[in-house]
């Protein structure tokens, strides 16, 4: 009897990806929402990685899973110090 196990886990993988990038888009703006996204982000990531280690491509997830960490840190210091600076603009005005 032949068990679909690529499959299955692809199908579970896609689900996972759905969800989160449903609860991505739905999510309301609130305080330090940027690190949540970026943690649903990285659930994402998570999926995709495992949907390439599956497929047979573990050049490209290690590259994924190598590149993936610097672009949320990026993304997260852009938003630390845009913060800060408006911060400091407000309190220098007033």
């Amino acid at each position: 009897m032949y068990i679909p196990i690529k499959e299955i886990v692809l199908l579970i993988a896609s689900m996972g990806i759905l969800l989160a990038s449903y609860r991505l888009w739905v999510m309301k703006d609130g305080k330090n929402m940027v690190y949540a996204r970026i943690h649903i982000a990285s659930v994402i990531d998570l999926a995709c990685i495992l949907i390439m280690l599956i497929l047979n491509r573990p050049l490209l997830a290690l590259l994924y899973l190598v590149l993936s960490p610097f672009a949320a840190h990026a993304i997260a210091n852009a938003d630390y110090y845009d913060r800060m600076k408006e911060k400091l603009t407000r309190k220098l005005r007033g």
